[in-house]
């Protein structure tokens, strides 16, 4: 195929593979085969259940090149818990702390190996006395480079437990309040960020569980404000939408719901007035109007069973390739409502 006419990757054209010379192929050659040999190195002397500081650097030789060999970490857990020195808490902590080192620069080569971040979480648990907020300034570290990694989101859930399960008996709560107030710098930096609002998710029963009647209302005021802020920058982005979905679920009565349908319906229609083709926000007004009607009999007014149809007819015209189920939803809610 000739470079004119050669395909194109992302506005890119595509390079052709260039062959490898004779010297190249020659040192992969080297290299597989010294990596052969440490690997069955280090399998001898796992099936030998050697426990020396000569086994802890070959493995760590390997898991240099190749982070993904959980058999590899697995023996290199042994070897620790079968060393003499495992026994002295001062050289255990010295041990662990080096491994921490080691498991930074493998954190550099591969970001999301799962066997490193279970090995970390096993050494953390094991030191005699691990630094949490060193920890979690790590995790902030990660989540700056890729603030949607959910390694780095797992691993900061890991150590805020830690670090709650460390302090004293008011701190636990200024702990879940500094993860909130973590998630919402996290969405106002990027409101399509899953992780965040799936973190937020989990924080917020404890931070309504810790307020009287006011506060609580001003914590819900100010999720309705995030929300909105997120849907009017990305309309048709899922993770507000669902994170909506979620608040109302969690609501203690049904009128408490209503109010935030209410709250969502004319969200919906203000956004409506300056993208009415918009097509997630479509769907959301009739879902929210529905189960309104479900939870308050007659809170739905004609006019507003006539919209939803008009609605899903408009959805059918704009988005195609669902037509199939704005036909059927509207089929059902027109017999439900006697509307056919």
């Amino acid at each position: 195929m000739s470079a004119a006419r050669r395909p194109s990757v992302h506005g890119r054209r595509r390079q052709a593979a260039r062959e490898p010379t004779a010297e190249e192929r020659a040192q992969a050659q080297r290299q597989l085969e010294q990596y052969c040999a440490l690997n069955h190195k280090v399998m001898e002397q796992r099936a030998r259940n050697e426990f020396t500081n000569s086994a802890l650097e070959a493995t760590k030789q390997l898991l240099e090149q190749n982070t993904e060999l959980h058999t590899v970490w697995n023996y290199r857990r042994q070897i620790f818990a079968g060393m003499e020195a495992w026994q002295d808490e001062s050289e255990r902590q010295r041990l662990l702390e080096e491994e921490l080192m080691f498991l930074q620069q493998v954190i550099r080569k591969n970001i999301k190996s799962y066997w490193m971040w279970g090995h970390r979480v096993w050494v953390l648990k094991s030191l005699p006395h691990a630094e949490w907020e060193r920890e979690l300034g790590l995790a902030a570290k990660l989540l700056a480079v890729d603030a949607r990694n959910y390694h780095g989101w797992n691993y900061r859930r890991f150590v805020v437990s830690r670090l709650k399960a460390a302090a004293s008996d008011a701190a636990p709560q200024a702990v879940d309040e500094q993860e909130f107030a973590f998630t919402t710098e996290q969405i106002n930096k990027d409101c399509a960020n899953h992780a965040a609002w799936h973190n937020r998710s989990k924080l917020l029963p404890a931070i309504l569980a810790a307020r009287d009647e006011a506060g609580r209302d001003a914590v819900l005021a100010a999720e309705d404000v995030l929300i909105l802020n997120a849907i009017y920058t990305d309309p048709d982005d899922q993770n507000a939408w669902l994170y909506c979905e979620w608040l109302q679920d969690i609501q203690r009565d049904d009128p408490a719901r209503c109010r935030l349908l209410r709250q969502r319906v004319s969200a919906i229609r203000e956004l409506l007035e300056l993208e009415d083709d918009s097509r997630r926000p479509l769907i959301e007004l009739v879902s929210a109007l529905v189960e309104l009607d479900r939870l308050e009999p007659g809170a739905v007014a004609d006019a507003e069973r006539g919209e939803c149809i008009a609605t899903l007819r408009k959805l059918a015209a704009i988005d195609p390739l669902h037509i199939g189920r704005y036909d059927d939803w509207g089929s059902a809610l027109g017999r439900r409502w006697g509307l056919a």
